[in-house]
């Protein structure tokens, strides 16, 4: 009865932001959609099947972008949505005074300049590292076309 309600996200490249999964087969650690949201799961409840239905299960999760707590239930035998999580390192080349990143891609040769200096401490140690001139490895993370800096560190392998 749901087929004909499944959308799939198309990235600018034509590649799918997310594949469906079957409920059963989410783990705890693993992503899933939750409200259109990239949510890593915290917590997993399964019931039983009853007498007149399958097994459920109830998922709570936390949206990687925003930290908020989602909760969803789904039959374990249905097909959920998975995004695609990218988690990917790149070298800073430098931070200009907007607070945006250029990051080099050393895959493509080409520089990321479209994210910005997180919030927080995240950000209060990057704008540090950088003001003591450190070479600096910045970790993104990518989903459902989204991006943030979840970690910086730095390079001790760059002499």
């Amino acid at each position: 009865k749901q087929w004909y309600q499944r959308r799939v996200a198309i990235t600018a490249g034509g590649a799918s932001k997310f594949y469906p999964t079957q409920a059963s087969s989410i783990k705890k650690g693993g992503y899933m959609l939750m409200k259109g949201r990239a949510c890593k799961i915290e917590n997993i409840n399964t019931s039983k099947p009853g007498k007149h239905g399958s097994a459920k299960c109830a998922f709570t999760g936390i949206d990687i972008f925003t930290g908020k707590k989602i909760e969803a239930v789904s039959p374990g035998h249905a097909n959920v949505d998975a995004p695609y999580v990218i988690r990917k390192e790149y070298p800073l080349s430098y931070m200009d005074e907007s607070g945006f990143l250029s990051l080099f891609d050393e895959e493509t040769g080409e520089l990321v300049e479209d994210i910005r200096c997180p919030e927080g401490d995240l950000g209060e140690r990057l704008k540090t590292m950088t003001d003591e001139g450190k070479m600096i490895i910045v970790t993104i993370l990518k989903a459902m076309g989204e991006e943030k800096v979840i970690d910086v560190k730095e390079d001790t392998k760059a002499d």
